[in-house]
């Protein structure tokens, strides 16, 4: 049996526009999302929670004037959507459940998205595939033996096997472009502070930023339009609806290490790709020390898992490992990581603080920046990855992954992972990592449009999909 309906194959501006013009009610399309989540969550498990009665409720009085008019929309279950719980893929959380939106969700309400659930992360975004205790480790629906990264692996999960065109998450190191590479999908980062705030005291986090994976460029514009905070420090940038004639000078980086051979080669497409497309590329050395880079945020990794130490002993009087309230992972990193010095933490402070100003140099030089988004393609599926132990080594393998997106985060850049490749030796897709100057997601957004255009990737998955679809639901 092949999953299929009506709506298959439309992205949510193309849905929005069928309830506009009364040719669909937002209650159908609910209903088929619905029906989809219910069919392809048990194989691939990318969903924590859903409430879909309220959903169909909010559906039947959609505001159908809305640039979104009530079509379905999964929000990434690390951020607090009123009456939802937020588990953060942990066990302490799972009685957690905010009675308020974060400003950032009442931006994506706003814009008439219909919530109906919450997508599957890894305990406290640690790690790099998304797995947990409680919920289990999401598939790759482009092949099941396979991951989907992390951390906003249940969402990238669910816009490449159909589920919905676009979902949000949350990239604090890499996650909406790690899981958006391994799915064959669009990932962008916002500028740091560019958003409506996602955090409950409406301030803004040092490294993560929330918006969406989709399959379009479009719709990822459009809503990153609708939920940009127009009143902070950065220049509004509103809808970006079309490529640009500019050219751009591009800097790129073909390694600052081992590479996977379908890495490379399709770093390499994408290079020669925009150079016949009239860019100008110039070869530039990525501004990061690796080993410091490590160390400093090994060290920042830390100060989160003390905070979340004191918390588990003084509210159960037990050793954090003992409390049986996280993983052995969690719990053996944040023993692991308690005896850093507070010279330690302030000196990688320092070295993070200062990645902003040594991207800002690059700039100078280029108006872009390419890079692979992780040195490996995708890992494998590593179900019950959550009991590890940490050691020195596993956190050297955790920022290895991570090289080239995580100093992204702590530069303040937007940053954005193209569908570009299909790997000749995994099989899977390969995404094109992409940077802008801080402000700079216009240019990402053009960028990104001429680039679809001229690969579009996602003929190729569609295919595959349907066969996927076939042998899951078989």
């Amino acid at each position: 049996m092949i999953i299929s309906d009506q709506f298959a194959g439309l992205d949510t501006i193309d849905l929005a526009k069928l309830v506009e013009r009364r040719e669909a009610t937002a209650l159908e399309i609910t209903d088929a999302v619905i029906n989809r989540v219910e069919a392809l969550n048990p194989v691939l498990n990318f969903m924590t929670s859903c409430d879909f009665d309220r959903a169909r409720d909010r559906a039947r009085n959609a505001r159908t004037a809305t640039p979104f008019a009530g079509v379905p929309f999964l929000m990434k279950d690390m951020i607090d959507v009123g009456g939802l719980p937020r588990t953060d893929g942990s066990r302490l959380m799972l009685q957690n459940v905010p009675q308020q939106n974060v400003a950032y969700v009442d931006a994506i309400e706003d814009a008439g998205l219909n919530i109906l659930g919450l997508t599957n992360v890894p305990e406290f975004a640690a790690g790099i595939t998304t797995d947990n205790a409680v919920f289990g480790a999401t598939k790759n629906p482009l092949n099941p033996e396979y991951s989907v990264f992390s951390s906003s692996g249940g969402s990238a999960a669910a816009v490449a096997s159909g589920v919905v065109s676009m979902a949000h998450g949350t990239d604090g190191g890499g996650s909406n472009r790690l899981p958006a590479s391994a799915t064959g999908i669009f990932g962008m980062k916002p500028s740091r502070g560019r958003m409506h705030s996602g955090e409950a005291g409406g301030g803004h986090d040092i490294a993560k930023t929330n918006h969406v994976l989709s399959r379009t460029v479009r719709e990822s514009a459009l809503l990153f339009s609708l939920t940009e905070n127009k009143a902070g420090a950065l220049r509004p940038v509103g809808y970006v609806a079309a490529p640009c004639a500019d050219r751009l000078r591009i800097g790129y980086v073909s390694s600052i290490g081992p590479v996977d051979e379908d890495v490379t080669t399709a770093l390499t497409r994408t290079r020669d790709l925009l150079s016949s497309m009239g860019h100008t590329l110039v070869k530039v050395k990525f501004p990061v020390n690796l080993d410091e880079f490590t160390n400093a945020y090994t060290a920042f990794f830390s100060t989160r898992l003390t905070l979340l130490r004191q918390m588990v002993e003084a509210s159960t009087g037990k050793p954090i490992g003992d409390s049986g309230l996280v993983t052995p992972f969690v719990a053996s990193g944040a023993e692991a990581l308690r005896d850093l010095s507070e010279g330690q933490i302030e000196r990688a402070m320092l070295y993070l603080h200062s990645l902003q100003d040594l991207f800002e140099q690059l700039f100078q030089e280029v108006d872009i920046l390419l890079t692979p988004v992780s040195p490996v393609v995708c890992p494998k599926l590593d179900q019950d990855a959550w009991n590890r132990t940490w050691n020195e080594d596993l956190a050297a393998e955790m920022v290895m992954h991570l090289q080239y997106t995580a100093p992204i985060n702590f530069a303040g850049c937007p940053a954005m992972s193209v569908p570009c490749a299909i790997g000749s030796n995994t099989g899977m897709p390969v995404g094109s990592h992409l940077i802008a100057p801080i402000g700079g997601e216009r240019r990402l957004f053009e960028l990104a449009y001429e680039l679809e255009a001229e690969l579009q990737p996602m003929n190729q998955l569609d295919c595959m999909l349907r066969l996927q679809w076939a042998s899951l639901t078989s």
